[in-house]
């Protein structure tokens, strides 16, 4: 009897429980008989070994995305604007690493609790990772609109060789301009915090995302009418220029009409026949003759209007020009007599440059009758 196999290979070729009424346990499987299943015990360890995988990569993976997330350039941005947001400015100044000092009256908490339209929510727009640096774009909700604003980082290390640890560069402040047309040193309060303008008349102070009350202090002498700066998100733009023309209470003006008349009695009470920083003078005395008694009478006193502040102050213009006249007794090789000059133009135009607690100043705009003819 010869050997023929099936094409399988397996057609006549006894089984082995066939020969030996034992269990095979090895080898293929013939066909029609079902593969050998796993204990329980064994099917067990096996799917736990799987789960045990999966949850470490599911851990990793969810660890990762947390730890990205936890290292957005976008987190100190966030963190600022948080404490910003929630009126804690000296904690998003220190934060942001904002220098700031006690000339800054607007970069406090107390301050910044009394500003208009701050920041009460923002999102971000953009985040831009260039590797080294990073921008983020935000948009500020402030007094109803949004305000989009950029912030620049840098990378200044690693977490655990994987995650970027990034810092805030200082955001450039907006700032309060206010140029006030009126006397240098008058006082202002700027969103509640008490300065005094410049020499220049301007006062400008460095300030958070909001509005803030602008109001001069003139006392009783002269008034501004109140008005308001916004500074709108940060990147250093200024406020737009904050412009106040002061004007003469009724208090101020009659101050400023009496210094004028007392200019003018000053001028008056001279025994010279120029005085000096005067608007009248004569002229033509004789050196062959001695002058004594030497006097200025005022026949007429100068009228005047005070008008809006100029450069040099409030603008002083005579409406109807005053008279004077000057007389002398004079003695030479003619004998004795009289002499006299006028009646001459008395100009008091000129400016009130500011007030003490006693009055105004009043500065005379003519010298030595330089637009009046003297005689």
């Amino acid at each position: 009897m010869t050997d023929q196999h099936q094409p399988d290979g397996w057609g006549s070729v006894p089984t082995v429980d066939s020969i030996s009424g034992t269990r095979a346990t090895s080898g293929p499987v013939p066909p029609g008989r079902p593969p050998r299943k796993l204990g329980r015990r064994a099917l067990v360890g096996i799917v736990a070994g799987g789960a045990a995988v999966v949850l470490l990569l599911v851990a990793g993976v969810v660890g990762y995305s947390v730890g990205t997330t936890s290292h957005s350039a976008d987190r100190p941005v966030r963190a600022f604007l948080d404490d910003l947001t929630a009126g804690r400015a000296s904690a998003a100044l220190a934060a942001a690493g904002i220098d700031h000092d006690d000339a800054d009256l607007l970069l406090t908490d107390a301050a910044y609790a009394k500003a208009r339209d701050r920041v009460t929510g923002y999102r971000i727009a953009a985040t831009r990772d260039d590797g080294d640096t990073a921008t983020v774009t935000a948009y500020l909700r402030q007094g109803g609109r949004d305000v989009s604003s950029t912030f620049t980082l840098d990378k200044t290390g690693t977490d655990w060789g994987l995650f970027p640890v990034w810092k805030l560069e200082a955001p450039r402040l907006g700032a309060v301009d206010v140029a006030l047309r009126g006397p240098s040193g008058t006082k202002v309060s700027v969103g509640g915090q008490a300065t005094t303008t410049s020499k220049d008349g301007t006062v400008t102070l460095t300030a958070l995302p909001g509005t803030y009350d602008v109001v001069a202090d003139g006392g009783k002498w002269y008034a501004a009418d109140a008005t308001k700066a916004t500074v709108a998100g940060f990147g250093g733009t200024a406020s737009s220029p904050v412009s106040m023309t002061t004007k003469l209470t009724p208090a101020g003006e009659q101050a400023a009409k009496a210094a004028v008349d007392g200019w003018v009695d000053g001028c008056v009470a001279s025994t010279d026949a120029a005085p000096k920083g005067c608007s009248f003078y004569a002229y033509g005395e004789d050196s062959a003759y001695t002058y004594t008694n030497q006097k200025w009478t005022l026949d007429a006193r100068p009228t005047v209007t005070v008008g809006d502040w100029v450069s040099n102050g409030w603008l002083v213009t005579t409406t109807t020009a005053g008279r004077a006249t000057f007389t002398a007794d004079i003695a030479g090789p003619g004998g004795v007599g009289t002499a006299s000059a006028g009646p001459m133009n008395v100009n008091a135009s000129g400016y009130i440059i500011g007030f003490t607690d006693s009055g105004a100043t009043f500065r005379s705009a003519i010298g030595n009758g330089s637009s009046d003819t003297g005689s």
